[in-house]
């Protein structure tokens, strides 16, 4: 039995749940964090006035949670990274509607005492439409190669993010999508140590790592993202052909993911981020809240058994 002290949290988006409910069935199954990126009963995170994020932040204290991470969307997820040319961000009209709402997120940040702010790493090449024609080469290359242009334009988008994250006293957290630059460990290393900053962290997702190929995401994998860790984004899911993107989403335990490796390297190193847990599968009730109770639980108990 461990005796380790694992932080929890859930991601609220998993519930599509007005946010007082939401609050209720974080605290109830006994998570101590929570983030979400959007909220069924309110408007945009980044259109929200001073009096509503006031509100939310005193809504997740009250019940005795802390805010985790803050999130306006999901800024940089969709935007296709070879339409834009190391000179154009400024000129980029998605570009400069994403960088506001990070901005936006950092204030927010700042207003309710929160150290972070998520961030996406932008759309391998025609990956949000119906072919996915890079996915193939991806897989088969563990997650794809980075060419040097492309790297020199990640490169120019981070640091005008990181010079705002200076600003504003908040670490960068990247997300790691499939479908996104940091999609690996691997992938994800390059780039934080081509930004070389301390502001830059990672959400890691041994689950999406895996279904990219990264075969070895729950050891070598690990040492790659160690130094930057902020969150654990935890899932289950089955790979049934990764070249052919054929994979399922199951209850936490009953996937692919060695996550007992994932939480022994993180006791082991005495490293503490929040595990934040998410479903993507449901029941056949159909019930979110039923998902995610069979997560938590899940996940509470192989935290509890590790030898």
């Amino acid at each position: 039995m461990t005796t380790h002290k694992f932080k929890t949290g859930m991601f609220l988006n998993e519930l599509q749940l007005p946010f007082d409910e939401g609050l209720a069935v974080a605290k109830d199954l006994g998570v101590e964090y929570v983030w979400f990126s959007s909220l069924v009963d309110r408007p945009p995170i980044a259109e929200m006035f001073d009096d509503e994020i006031d509100e939310i932040g005193e809504k997740i204290e009250a019940r005795g949670l802390k805010h985790m991470i803050v999130s306006a969307g999901s800024p940089f997820k969709s935007i296709d990274l070879t339409t834009l040319s190391v000179d154009s961000f400024e000129d980029d009209e998605d570009f400069q509607k994403d960088f506001s709402d990070m901005v936006r997120s950092m204030e927010i940040a700042n207003r309710l005492g929160v150290s972070a702010v998520s961030v996406y790493s932008f759309a391998w090449p025609g990956e949000y439409t119906a072919e996915k024609p890079t996915w193939p080469m991806r897989w088969t290359t563990r997650g794809g190669i980075i060419s040097d242009v492309e790297m020199d334009k990640l490169e120019k988008a981070y640091t005008l993010m990181v010079e705002q994250a200076e600003k504003y006293n908040v670490d960068l957290v990247l997300s790691m999508m499939p479908w996104n630059y940091t999609n690996t460990t691997g992938n994800f290393r390059k780039v934080a140590e081509r930004i070389s900053s301390d502001r830059i962290k990672v959400m890691w997702g041994p689950a999406d790592n895996y279904n990219c190929g990264e075969s070895d995401v729950f050891t070598a994998g690990f040492l790659n993202v160690k130094p930057y860790i902020h969150s654990i984004h935890s899932k289950d899911l089955r790979v049934n052909n990764g070249i052919a993107l054929d994979f399922d989403y199951l209850p936490f335990g009953e996937g692919q993911t060695d996550y007992a490796t994932v939480f022994r390297s993180l006791r082991d190193n005495n490293l503490d981020p929040v595990v934040s847990i998410s479903t993507h599968w449901t029941p056949p009730n159909g019930s979110r809240v039923d998902a995610m109770r069979t997560q938590v639980a899940n996940v509470f108990s192989l935290m509890e058994s590790l030898d």
